[in-house]
């Protein structure tokens, strides 16, 4: 757990928007956000202790800490993250105990949702630290990657349209017109850009919010390998055990 929440957060350090057409993800610190999520959940699912997140969280955030910073703000995001631990916690054991069929797969799917919850949550008070942000704050303009992302909207809807004689002819008309626009937006948004790290970090947060399923459906995959892992090996095993049910009686 320790070194992939290193991993994670190591990589977490240059996570950025990339031409406000998406994020831009380190493969490895993605990599180690899926197995943390799915080792968390297999923790529950064999444990079931809330202890375990209070280890899991202990040393999740001591790595937060220690690559952004010792704060009270990091330290609320950490308490955050601790609450959907527990959530989660909570969810894993009712699937596993109160159930008389035992499926892991909803144990999974019920215990990823909050633990990938709550660490886009640490990314985002993450993001809203970050130097990039703070550089759009003090440069109180949009990256220059923008406007190549501007150049690129213009030239694949207008491109074709802009009577030209030559292709380099019609290059430059499409990066006046992409200077034109790159400065108008700029201007239209300098007296907010002082608010870009809280919109750049909530931005952050709902992109990631819209793509969890994908996390969550990842997380369901590892593990569930991991889970066959421990019982091909002997770790853990199912058993058939007689319940007393509870009826309502009139």
């Amino acid at each position: 757990m320790a070194v992939l929440a290193w991993w994670m957060w190591l990589g977490g350090q240059s996570a950025k928007f990339d031409a406000l057409t998406g994020i831009d993800f380190k493969v490895p610190a993605l990599a180690a956000f899926i197995l943390i999520t799915a080792v968390l959940v297999l923790g529950y699912i064999v444990f079931q202790k809330r202890r375990w997140s209070l280890t899991a969280t202990a040393v999740i955030g001591f790595f937060f800490l220690l690559f952004f910073g010792w704060n009270w703000l990091n330290l609320s995001a950490i308490l955050i993250f601790l609450v959907f631990n527990l959530w989660s916690a909570t969810r894993v054991r009712r699937e596993v105990v109160e159930r008389r069929i035992l499926n892991i797969q909803d144990a999974f799917y019920h215990g990823l949702t909050p633990i990938v919850f709550g660490l886009f949550v640490m990314i985002s008070f993450a993001a809203y630290q970050s130097s990039w942000t703070d550089q759009i704050k003090k440069a109180n303009q949009l990256p220059n990657q923008t406007q190549v992302f501007i150049q690129q909207i213009v030239d694949k809807f207008a491109g074709n349209k802009i009577q030209a004689r030559t292709t380099g002819q019609r290059r430059e008309v499409v990066n006046q017109v992409s200077s034109q626009v790159f400065q108008e937006f700029n201007s239209f948004l300098k007296p907010y850009f002082q608010y870009a790290p809280p919109i750049l970090a909530f931005g952050l947060f709902l992109i990631l919010w819209g793509l969890s399923f994908v996390f969550i459906w990842l997380g369901m995959a590892v593990g569930m390998i991991l889970y066959w892992i421990t019982k091909k090996f002997g770790v853990v095993w199912v058993e058939n055990k007689d319940m007393a049910v509870e009826v309502l009686v009139i």
